[in-house]
């Protein structure tokens, strides 16, 4: 078994704005591994890394997960073996590939699930000046499920905004840590006037404790505040849902194990990403099975793809095929 890593940086198709930063590209970690003929492959993207040196920790754990698969490691060891991360998640989603090119059994399949049909994503509009704002708005006609992002002081009106050119749209936010508790407070009733279905993050995970026993109009899902397995039962006490992101709880494996839990303590699902190819959203897209809210076309906003890639039309988005992956 032979497995090797790349880096790679992949720009926007235009600025990416949201309240916690600005971007213009994205950092990806791209896993192969090779028994034979076989090829199994997986990647992800550093951006929500917690480690000081993103790059360098990531290099590092491949590294050590390449010496354990070597020596006969599998997905459930890497649970134990690497930190929850996009190392983990890459070199998972490559063993989930791998495996099911080994024995022709769909990922899919070996989950469980029935034959995997389109499933609707949501279209971001971003935290963008107003002309940006306006034209995202306009071009997402098609779209139903729009998460606009807020997080500025601006918020009422890109709300109104957003409802006078789109007043038909399934609409939920992304606030990203952009709030105080105050502001949250004050916004709810606004949020609840405009129809909005849900708030991603309100506020930043150190102002969370504000959330017990808040009366609320709208869900509040974490986010920011939900990294992995072990911060569940937190969660469980402060948010109504939690939005599980591969890169953060360390891949597929990991995923499939939170959404057991989030469903036994009556959490509502969302599967969300950030920007990375068709070959990490194919891996997300196992999840959406579960999931009442979708964000897993982060290949749709950068400027090029894997191919084959996961095709969206309408914000439909596509299954993988086998050729891509799993």
């Amino acid at each position: 078994m032979e497995l090797s890593h790349a880096f790679l940086d992949i720009p926007f198709s235009l600025p990416y704005h949201f309240a916690r930063a600005s971007l213009l590209a994205t950092r990806l970690v791209r896993v192969e591994l090779r028994d034979g003929d076989v090829r199994g492959r997986g990647e992800a993207t550093l951006f929500e890394s917690p480690f000081p040196d993103p790059k360098a920790a990531t290099a590092e754990q491949v590294e050590q997960a390449r010496v354990a698969i070597g020596q006969g490691a599998g997905r459930e060891d890497l649970l134990t073996l690497l930190p929850a991360g996009a190392a983990r998640n890459a070199v998972d989603a490559a063993l989930w590939d791998l495996e099911a090119k080994r024995s022709g059994r769909r990922v899919w399949q070996t989950i469980g699930l029935p034959e995997p049909t389109p499933v609707e994503d949501m279209l971001t509009v971003s935290l963008a000046e107003e002309t940006q704002f306006v034209q995202e708005l306009k071009d997402s006609q098609g779209r139903r499920a729009l998460k606009l992002k807020l997080g500025s002081e601006e918020d009422v009106e890109r709300l109104e905004l957003t409802r006078a050119h789109r007043p038909d749209a399934e609409l939920v936010v992304d606030v990203n840590c952009g709030w105080t508790p105050e502001r949250l407070v004050a916004m709810l009733p606004v949020l609840a006037r405009h129809d909005v279905r849900m708030v991603e993050q309100p506020v930043r995970p150190e102002h969370e404790e504000a959330l017990r026993g808040l009366p609320r109009q709208v869900p509040l899902i974490a986010d920011e505040s939900f990294y992995a397995e072990e911060d569940l039962p937190r969660i469980a006490e402060l948010y109504d849902g939690v939005n599980i992101k591969l890169d953060k709880c360390g891949g597929l494996t990991a995923a499939l194990r939170i959404v057991a839990q989030a469903r036994q303590r009556d959490l509502r699902i969302m599967v969300g990403c950030f920007a990375a190819t068709s070959l990490a959203s194919a891996a997300a897209f196992q999840v959406a099975h579960f999931a009442e809210f979708r964000d897993i076309a982060g290949h749709l906003i950068l400027t090029e793809d894997v191919q084959p890639s996961m095709p969206c039309v309408d914000g439909w988005l596509s299954p993988p095929t086998p050729e891509l992956w799993g």
